[in-house]
């Protein structure tokens, strides 16, 4: 299943792949005038995402239909406020005067064409597969509408906005980030709901815009070439590309343990046989990263996981809640990248890079309780200490420039744990956004 998966994100970030010195390539691009074709054309960046999703609705089947229920949360309504602030932000941009990168017919077409494809798909969804929330609360989890819109609404403000600085994009995806991470802690949502909600609302958007164009042609993109110095900057990409990133994506492995090799029993609980079981994690963080010269880099990444647990216990009549597991990791890096030679002949320059992470993992402590009848909280089964581990691994990093000085990307990460047996073993498959300095 790695091996499907690690391949399938390859394949459909490769037809993004350009190859060209970036300078040459936006020096041609702009001499063509043709970066409204650019613009025209369907962007399929963000197009794994879904596949993710659906990949990790049938890997998840088992896990999320296992006993031990979550509790209900009662937050859910206050989400929408970041779930809707990337798009609220757009039009809060236009109605201030700044100039977005489509007329007003292309916009509201656009964000009208996006926000019902975004809705239509995540309710037809939710009315087809009918899949029961953690808490129970009812029958429409899968996939989550928060995701979508938030992630639709990131797209939207990039794309309108992303040309004038690459902040605009970084702080729209991280307010949708916010938003799956929001879902999973309020209990309302199952990992792959989240994932496949991301993957609607931006695969949607973009064709959104692609539709749009194919009705109004050039005449709804507003002209922006390039001014003298952002041309300088892209100068940055090929010899010092150095810049800050935010990561979104999934940790996983080692989903299935047995608890009697790290959890503590309470009082009159016979750990024999209990198994703990997690969904993949939802993990995202920052990155600065700093280049020596054209090859070689340092880079220090700050980031938070989340994931499901439920205990699996032989005695029929004992039943834990399921908990959240919390764990954070600080890592220094030290890799090599190049830019890759013309291999597709299509896009913008794309570099690839190796690189080693050493740091630490701090896992949060955790305690389950038995459900108790009417679904009470009951008394403590066991208890996960929380654990401060040195780790270590190593892992690629792919760069796509987007911009003159932005990049879309993804790393694949394999990371080891010293000195402890709850998992000590995880891989980090994570989008990027990157602003260069």
């Amino acid at each position: 299943m790695k091996k499907l998966l690690f391949s399938l994100l390859l394949f459909c970030l490769s037809g993004a792949v350009r190859s060209q010195n970036s300078l040459a390539y936006w020096r041609q691009i702009i001499t063509e005038d043709s970066l409204i074709q650019e613009e025209m054309r369907f962007n399929r960046e963000g197009i794994f995402m879904p596949l993710r999703g659906i990949i990790q609705t049938f890997t998840h089947r088992s896990f999320n239909r296992m006993p031990g229920p979550f509790r209900e949360n009662d937050h859910r309504w206050g989400d929408y406020g970041l779930a809707f602030s990337p798009l609220a932000a757009t039009w809060i941009m236009k109605a201030c005067g700044i100039k977005p990168r489509s007329t007003n017919q292309r916009m509201i077409t656009a964000n009208g064409l996006a926000l019902s494809l975004t809705v239509g798909l995540s309710q037809m969804l939710k009315w087809g597969v009918s899949e029961v929330r953690p808490d129970g609360s009812d029958a429409n989890s899968f996939p989550s509408m928060h995701a979508a819109i938030a992630f639709m609404g990131a797209t939207v403000l990039s794309r309108e906005y992303g040309h004038i600085s690459p902040w605009i994009t970084i702080g729209g995806y991280t307010a949708a980030t916010g938003t799956q991470m929001l879902r999973i802690g309020h209990n309302a949502h199952w990992m792959n709901d989240v994932f496949m909600g991301a993957g609607i609302g931006v695969v949607s958007t973009h064709l959104a815009y692609f539709l749009t164009d194919r009705f109004l042609g050039r005449k709804g993109i507003r002209r922006m070439p390039l001014s003298k110095s952002e041309l300088a900057q892209l100068r940055a990409w090929d010899n010092h590309p150095s810049g800050f990133r935010l990561l979104s994506g999934s940790e996983t492995n080692g989903r299935t343990l047995a608890v009697a090799n790290f959890a503590e029993a309470a009082p009159g609980f016979d750990m024999t046989g209990v198994t703990l079981h997690t969904s993949a994690s939802l993990t995202t963080g920052f990155e600065a990263e700093w280049f020596f010269n054209n090859h070689f880099f340092l880079s220090a990444i700050g980031r938070y996981t989340i994931s499901q647990a439920k205990l699996e216990i032989p005695n029929p009549t004992v039943t834990a809640w399921g908990e959240q597991l919390h764990i954070y990791h600080g890592n220094i890096t030290a890799g090599w990248t190049a830019e890759l030679p013309n291999l597709l002949g299509n896009g913008g320059p794309m570099r690839l890079g190796v690189r080693t992470l050493w740091g630490v993992r701090y896992n949060e402590g955790v305690t389950f309780h038995r459900v108790a009848p009417g679904r009470q909280m009951g008394e403590s089964l066991l208890n996960i200490k929380g654990q401060l581990r040195p780790e270590g691994g190593a892992g690629i990093v792919i760069d796509m420039l987007q911009s003159h000085n932005q990049t879309v990307g993804i790393s694949i990460d394999y990371l080891h744990t010293f000195g402890t047996k709850f998992m000590p073993d995880r891989w980090v498959i994570a989008s990027s956004w990157k602003a260069m300095f």
